[in-house]
C-alpha cells in the first residue's frame, strides 16, 4: 500500500452490507480497507472472496473491551492511523433469539448496537486524530426505523412494524453519533448516519427488498466526504430521513 492510502475499518464486515461496503470502497484508488469481523476465520475468509490486494482481516468484538482495545492497538502498531471508520456491526434479536424477558433483549441488542458503536468509536479517536485525510470519517450504519418522527406519526413509514427494542437501540445510536459529530464539528470530521433501508442479508433472513450494493451506496458516499461534505446527518441513497 502507498503511504498515501486511507486506512478505513469496517466493523462486521465479513458478510452482508459490511463486505459490500468494503468491496466498494476497496475498488477505488488510494484505500486499504480492514474487514472487522468478530470470528477471525470468518474474517479471513470474507477478505479472500473480494480477492483484492488492498483489503486486510481484523479480528474486533465489539461487544468486548478487551477486543476493540485489541484492534485499535494493532491498527496503531500497522499503520498508526485510521481515516475512515465504519460502525457496521449490528443486531436485530427480536423474533431471531429465544429470550426470557424484554430486558434481556434490551441489554443484548445494545450491547451491539449503541455500546458496542461507541466504544469502538471512542477507542480508535486517537488514531482518526493521526488521520492523513483534512476531514475524517465516521459512519454509523443506523436505520430508518429509528426515527422519531416515523415512529411518531400514526400514519407515518413503517407504522405497522413493531421491533421496539431494536428501533430504540437505533434512535439511541442515532442521537450516539450526533454527539461525537458535534464534539468533533470544529475539527472538521464528518460523522453521519447511514440507513441502508431493507435489503436482502441473511441479518433479516433474506426477506429484505433492496440489494446490498444499493444498501452500501450511501455509506460509501459518506466514507469518501471531503471537508466541504456534510456531517451529523441521517440519510440514506434517496435523500434525508427525518429524526
Amino acid at each position: 500500500m502507498s503511504a498515501t492510502d486511507k486506512i478505513v475499518l469496517i466493523t462486521g464486515a465479513n458478510k452482508g452490507i459490511g463486505l459490500e461496503i468494503a468491496k466498494q470502497i476497496a475498488s477505488l484508488k488510494g484505500h486499504h480497507v480492514l474487514i472487522g469481523s468478530r470470528d477471525a476465520e470468518r474474517g479471513v475468509k470474507a477478505t479472500e472472496s473480494l480477492g483484492l490486494p488492498n483489503v486486510e482481516p481484523l479480528t474486533i468484538d465489539v461487544s468486548s473491551d478487551e477486543s476493540v482495545a485489541s484492534a485499535a492497538e494493532s491498527v496503531k502498531s500497522k499503520f498508526g492511523r485510521l481515516d475512515i471508520l465504519i460502525n457496521n456491526a449490528g443486531v436485530a434479536l427480536e423474533g431471531y433469539l429465544n429470550v426470557p424477558t424484554t430486558r434481556t433483549l434490551l441489554r443484548e441488542t445494545f450491547e451491539i448496537n449503541v455500546f458496542g458503536a461507541a466504544a469502538t468509536t471512542e477507542a480508535f479517536v486517537p488514531l482518526l486524530e493521526k488521520s492523513i485525510s483534512p476531514a475524517p470519517s465516521v459512519i454509523f450504519v443506523s436505520s430508518d426505523l429509528g426515527s422519531l418522527a416515523y415512529r411518531a406519526d400514526p400514519q407515518g413509514l413503517f407504522k405497522d412494524v413493531n421491533f421496539p427494542v431494536y428501533r430504540t437501540s437505533k434512535a439511541a445510536m442515532n442521537m450516539l453519533a450526533l454527539t461525537f459529530a458535534q464534539r468533533f464539528r470544529e475539527k472538521g470530521w464528518k460523522v453521519n448516519i447511514h440507513n441502508p433501508g431493507y435489503t436482502a442479508t441473511e441479518f433479516n433472513n433474506f426477506m429484505g427488498t433492496g440489494t446490498v450494493e444499493d444498501a452500501a451506496k450511501g455509506a460509501v458516499r459518506l466514507a469518501l466526504l471531503g471537508p466541504d461534505g456534510e456531517t451529523g446527518t441521517y440519510s440514506e441513497k434517496e435523500g434525508v430521513i427525518p429524526w
